[in-house]
């Protein structure tokens, strides 16, 4: 009974901390005088990918480690935060994305799913192919203040510091949410007795996804789709590069045949599916609702 309740705590700090992030990212954009995008995709990204960040991480240290785990973690979240995260904005609220978006910033997303699709051709994720990895995501982010930064004017606000303060305060929320949100999870599951890849792939990465789930919505909802499709894209291209290249510093990242045949191709195909539906300047409802149903496919299918 007490895993239920740690649940459902969980879910009001993931929300509130979603809420203190969305605020802070408005004013650091007005600011800085970069869109609210690149906020999105870098700052609020950053903070909301740390539970994989740190999920992956401890994957791979721990005893001998558990490079499935790890694996299973980053597709299970990109699904996820494409799926849920945006999809479900898209469903309750529309999407409505800005054209400059579309001519600069999708094309990282399509070719950070390429790239992790790459790399893992023979089953596992060398070092030297996660340094590869972190570099394209380094240009990435370098690409992403350099255009957006030449079409914004200047910063329109005075920085006030209780915002940094607010931002800090939802990135512990949204930390401390994910992470007991994990506990929880895993405690009701060994209870219903689903296999460790299954909990890498749907309940540990639904839980580590949480944080842009909630900002995704959260931000659509406050009419911000800027920041709700840059959180996704930032968060997506983090997992895919950045996760698995320091993860793979550990030790190879590896996961088997049957595994990624199962996975990666439906995490490949909605991806793409997000970037096109984005061409239109807005995911409508009906777009979301099919990349919600195509997460749910993919995990009656897996299950």
């Amino acid at each position: 009974m007490l895993e239920f309740l740690i649940f459902g705590l969980s879910l009001v700090a993931l929300y509130y901390g979603a809420k203190a992030i969305t605020e802070s990212a408005v004013h650091f954009a007005k600011v800085i005088g970069v869109s609210e995008f690149v906020i999105g995709a870098t700052v609020v990204a950053f903070g909301t990918a740390l539970p994989e960040l740190s999920t992956s991480l401890f994957a791979m240290i721990k005893d001998s480690g558990y490079p499935e785990v790890a694996a299973g973690n980053v597709l299970g979240s990109i699904l996820a935060n494409t799926g849920l995260g945006l999809g479900g904005a898209a469903m309750f609220y529309r999407v409505y994305i800005t054209r400059d978006l579309i001519e600069t910033d999708i094309s990282f997303l399509i070719a950070s799913a390429l790239a992790m699709t790459v790399v893992f051709i023979d089953l596992k994720i060398t070092w030297f192919e996660g340094v590869v990895l972190i570099l394209i995501y380094l240009s990435f982010i370098r690409h992403e203040i350099a255009a957006h930064r030449k079409s914004e004017a200047v910063g329109t606000e005075s920085f006030m510091s209780r915002y940094m303060l607010i931002f800090l305060a939802g990135v512990a929320l949204l930390y401390v949410g994910a992470r007991y949100m994990i506990i929880s999870i895993l405690e009701i599951s060994s209870v219903i007795g689903i296999s460790e890849a299954v909990v890498a792939f749907i309940l540990v990465a639904i839980g580590t996804s949480l944080p842009e789930i909630s900002t995704a919505v959260v931000a659509a909802k406050n009419g911000r789709g800027d920041i709700a499709m840059g959180d996704i894209v930032g968060a997506n291209t983090f997992n895919a590069l950045i996760i698995l290249g320091f993860s793979s510093f550990v030790g190879d990242v590896a996961a088997s045949q049957a595994f990624l045949i199962a996975t990666l191709p439906v995490v490949l195909l909605i991806t793409i599916l997000a970037g096109f539906m984005s061409m239109g300047n807005m995911i409508s409802r009906f777009e979301g609702s099919m990349l919600v149903g195509i997460y749910f496919l993919e995990i009656f299918n897996i299950l």
